[in-house]
């Protein structure tokens, strides 16, 4: 289940203390930061690259967010595209502290939707005026927010009566997903920490990209029913160690038809995603792959973008056949097969190697 909400409450009208996300790659400057926001008197988290601070906008609710433009991947200019393209992160202010001084760079953080800019090296005084400022502005927003909430009256009431009912139907709907995949990857001794670890990856590589929030979340509800054919496989092939032959190997490679038979038809767009995933995760860019052999964007992007993310994750897991190889190792070998993956994806994957690190190792098998 993702941390994040599907609605961000205005932290100010919350707590007497505001909320600020610190983004920079530069351990310097976020120790800095900190310190000054710490004096100041207001809670803070930090992100040292765009996509966790993407993840921590969602999970940590910021009231300001001070980011950098330099980063290793998504860079602060397209952080800030990418929250002002979601509704829930549009309003959030934006201050970008940058060692790019040039005229251009500065229109084009303003083009792309931040509220400020200053440059490094920082003026400590200029600093805090400017967060004060910011703060000041989002408490105004968040106290108009509440109160055209107030205005609304009994029509708020019944639309958040509704919005609640369907949030517990929708988070009922995602275990119980959950649930039934856990059961089916119990059957090839595969854990939550598995479950979870696929699909992290999957919604970091699908945010990577550029893809829009309503599909990175159906792939990462979708993404860990890739395997979810399996239950359809006699525990004799299944669970043989060792290698198979010929006739088991083409028995195995059916789940991919299982799964996605099992998937089929339904209108949930978690669901249509998971049925693409079930099919053409094993599919390869260069047509090597399998149940049909097509070949580059013949395959949705959900089963490329599943594709390189369950080799990484069973690369660096435990099998009854093998021990686990390091990160460093799990990428060479990756490497290697360069022509089976999207290239697009695939160095997307390298762009965001250290992500798939930090992921693996926070979320270990249960």
């Amino acid at each position: 289940m993702p941390e994040e909400e599907k609605t961000l409450t205005p932290a100010l009208s919350r707590d007497k203390k505001a909320r600020i996300l610190v983004a920079d790659d530069d351990r310097f400057y976020l120790e800095v930061f900190s310190d000054l926001i710490r004096e100041l008197g207001h809670d803070f988290a930090t992100a040292e690259n765009g996509l966790e601070a993407i993840e921590k906008v969602r999970s940590f609710q910021p009231d300001l967010l001070i980011i950098d433009v330099v980063m290793p991947g998504m860079n602060g200019f397209e952080v800030t595209e990418r929250l002002r393209e979601d509704p829930l992160t549009m309003h959030l202010p934006v201050m970008i502290v940058t060692s790019l001084s040039d005229r251009e760079s500065k229109i084009t953080g303003l083009l792309n939707g931040a509220d400020e800019l200053l440059c490094k090296p920082v003026d400590e005084n200029e600093f805090r005026l400017r967060i004060r400022n910011l703060l000041k502005v989002k408490k105004y927003e968040d106290f108009l927010v509440e109160h055209g909430k107030a205005l609304e009256g009994e029509v708020v009431d019944k639309s958040a009566q509704l919005e609640s009912a369907f949030e517990k139907i929708r988070n009922g709907y995602i275990e119980t997903v959950y649930r039934l995949t856990l059961a089916a990857e119990s059957r090839d001794k595969e854990t939550g920490g598995h479950i979870r670890r696929i699909s992290l990856y999957s919604q970091l590589l699908a945010r990577y990209l550029g893809l829009k929030e309503p599909e990175v979340e159906a792939i990462f509800f979708a993404s860990p029913m890739h395997d979810i054919g399996k239950i359809g496989i006699p525990d004799s092939i299944l669970l043989k160690k060792g290698g198979h032959t010929k006739e088991e190997s083409e028995v195995m490679r059916t789940h991919t038809t299982i799964g996605a038979n099992i998937l089929k038809g339904s209108d949930s767009e978690i669901l249509k995603a998971a049925e693409d995933i079930a099919l053409n995760h094993h599919e390869s860019w260069n047509g090597a792959g399998y149940p049909r052999a097509i070949r580059g964007e013949e395959i949705p992007i959900s089963g490329r973008i599943v594709n390189i993310v369950d080799i990484y994750d069973a690369l660096r897991s435990r099998r009854p056949y093998k021990e686990p190889f390091p990160h460093e190792a799990a990428c060479k070998i990756i490497d290697g097969t360069e022509e089976r993956f999207d290239p697009l994806i695939f160095k997307a994957f390298h762009d965001c190697a250290e992500e798939f690190r930090r992921l693996f190792d926070e979320n270990q098998e249960d």
